[in-house]
């Protein structure tokens, strides 16, 4: 298998990292910048949680556009559903976590040490009402689907496993979580 190949033109200017290369989208199919989402998640007070959501978001945008722009093989197809699936849930759990580590602080209760997907749900749905009982089941059913990341864990082939169906469902609940704090 090939490595990957970086090359460095300009050491202080990252972005003119791999100049040498074919561009792979047109300027216009770029992803928003890193500053876009932070304002499109602005709710979450932790400003490095944040930027980590906004880089989340670019990748997410990239590889909407990466499949809409050119033809995939039908097991990259179904490998890059998966990696949405799982992009949605790291974003989700990120802003869930800022979210009731928020109202904990502020009710000066104790935060506690960072927890698990599913203690988060249950907390942001049951204690707190974050999320309604849809986006709760919804994002339970995800975690499970993200779980299987481990490759010994899944019942089922790579090449077949997840659907484009699958991926948008998740972009389009992501946006409506989102827009319960906006």
């Amino acid at each position: 298998m090939e490595l990957l190949r970086k090359a460095t033109s300009d050491p202080a200017d990252k972005r003119k990292d791999n100049a040498d290369k074919k561009p792979l989208f047109p300027k216009e199919r770029h992803p928003h910048t890193a500053a876009y989402h932070k304002e499109q998640w602005a709710f979450v007070a932790d400003t490095s949680l944040r930027e980590n959501i906004a880089y989340q978001m670019q990748y997410l945008e990239f590889m909407v556009n990466l499949y809409n722009d050119y033809q995939l093989y039908l097991t990259l197809e179904s490998l890059l559903c998966k990696d949405i699936l799982a992009t949605v849930g790291g974003v989700v759990e990120a802003a869930l976590f800022d979210q009731i580590y928020g109202s904990k602080t502020k009710a000066d209760l104790p935060a506690g040490a960072r927890t698990d997907f599913v203690a988060l749900l249950g907390e942001a749905y049951h204690a707190r009402a974050l999320i309604d009982k849809d986006l709760w089941h919804y994002f339970h059913e995800l975690r499970k689907v993200r779980n299987y990341v481990h490759l010994k864990a899944a019942d089922f082939q790579e090449h077949t496993a997840y659907t484009i169906e699958e991926a948008n469902e998740a972009i389009k609940k992501l946006e409506e979580f989102r827009q319960k704090f906006v």
